[in-house]
């Protein structure tokens, strides 16, 4: 047998291209996991119940064993699979704790939608990046299209048209920059688990399926907080509040943790009509008596009282005027020493990290009007409305959220 030789060298290729090999390999990690979500394979793994060989599988699924087995190694070495030996020293995978806790279509909260609603919305919106940099203005405005149409939801193609006067621009956009007229429809996300049903000649707005599109764009935005949810209600003591209400609180996802972490709290769920119409067909039973729904659009209408507001991923999605506005009603409905749980991501006071947030600022500009904030600036924004004494926890791990604690004065 040939002996293996090393010189001893320590040879490395150059550092400096890592950023660029490691965002290149992200895309095709992204992909390749995209592609096991859309054909259910970690719900086919879930449903075995135990570890599997590439054999088990490719006989379930009418897969080819070869190919199958250099997939879940490829899945394996992504941490989304655990690789191990059988009895017969054979590799058998099984779903990582994170991929059955997230990516099964039987669980709940689950990261699915919001996968797929980068693939479908996010990446076509970043191919209109010239006409971004030469009008400064996104193709979307959620805002605006909530303002138009009282939901929330993404227009298809028929309904978003840019601007005919930064079209016709296209060709001046420079050599090899060509436009391309994506814009993004809703996530499209098979079998999501705990969808309602189609109520009979239910009729909602923009699509001939709009519940449906709701609810999806909804578990969408679930997956914001799956990961968060418990840490960001325990990032400070809310014992001495009786009372919440979840501004914007889509699904009730955090509002559901607080309640389960403070048994005595009564919470309420403040959403557009057709929002709380899915999220109430969506509440867990165990909650009921502690959650509450309550519809409405908390820049015109009268929000419910409470003694505490919680405001998570809103104040980041609109322009300065429309959070003066949110701010100062809250301010006014809230009682002296009641206090606001706001949850964003933090920018670095450099605005160079951490990159979730970096990315998400730039992504707001595709999006909306608003933008992610240093500390300094919601420190700022908040001692123009009154609140005192603002205090900060940072939530570690990947995530998309930090938590601020403002406390009115008495």
């Amino acid at each position: 047998m040939t002996e293996l030789m090393t010189t001893g060298l320590d040879l490395h290729s150059d550092p400096s291209a890592d950023p660029i090999m490691d965002i290149i390999a992200g895309g095709t990690r992204y992909k390749i996991m995209m592609q096991c979500l859309e054909i259910g394979l970690f719900d086919e793994i879930e449903s075995l119940g135990e570890a599997c060989t590439a054999e088990s599988i490719a006989k379930k699924c009418g897969y080819d064993v070869a190919v199958s087995e250099r997939l879940l190694s490829t899945l394996a070495s992504y941490n989304l699979l655990q690789k191990d030996c059988n009895r017969k020293g054979s590799p058998s995978y099984r779903n990582s704790s994170g991929t059955s806790k997230y990516l099964t279509r039987s669980r709940r909260p689950t990261m699915i939608g919001l996968a797929m609603s980068v693939d479908t919305m996010i990446l076509p919106l970043l191919d209109n990046l010239p006409m971004l940099l030469k009008s400064g203005k996104g193709k979307l405005d959620i805002n605006k299209n909530v303002a138009d149409n009282g939901n929330i939801m993404m227009s298809s193609p028929n309904h978003q048209k840019a601007p005919n006067n930064i079209m016709d621009k296209e060709n001046n956009m420079g050599p090899g920059s060509p436009i391309k007229q994506n814009t993004p429809t809703m996530p499209h996300i098979p079998k999501m688990p705990c969808m309602p049903k189609m109520p009979p000649n239910s009729k909602m707005p923009m699509e001939k399926n709009g519940m449906e599109y709701q609810a999806k764009f909804l578990m969408a935005m679930e997956g914001f907080s799956a990961t968060c949810a418990s840490a960001m209600v325990k990032a400070f003591d809310l014992r001495q509040h009786r009372s919440a209400v979840d501004l914007g609180g889509a699904t009730g996802r955090i509002s559901y943790e607080l309640a389960n972490t403070y048994p005595h709290m009564k919470v309420t769920v403040f959403d557009l009509p057709p929002v709380i119409q899915i999220a109430q067909k969506m509440q867990n039973p165990c909650s009921q008596g502690q959650v509450f729904f309550k519809a409405g659009n908390f820049f015109e209408d009268d929000i419910p009282s409470a003694d505490l507001y919680l405001l998570g991923h809103i104040i980041h999605g609109f322009d300065l005027k429309g959070i003066d506005k949110l701010l100062q009603k809250v301010y006014s409905k809230l009682p002296p020493g009641g206090s606001v749980l706001v949850m964003e991501k933090i920018l670095a006071e450099n605005r160079t990290e951490p990159e979730l947030a970096v990315t998400n600022d730039f992504v707001m500009t595709l999006l909306s009007q608003g933008q992610e904030r240093t500390l300094s600036d919601y420190q700022k924004l908040f001692a123009k409305h009154g609140f005192v004494n603002v205090q900060f926890t940072h939530i570690d791990g990947l995530n998309y959220y930090d938590v601020m604690l403002l406390k009115k004065p008495f």
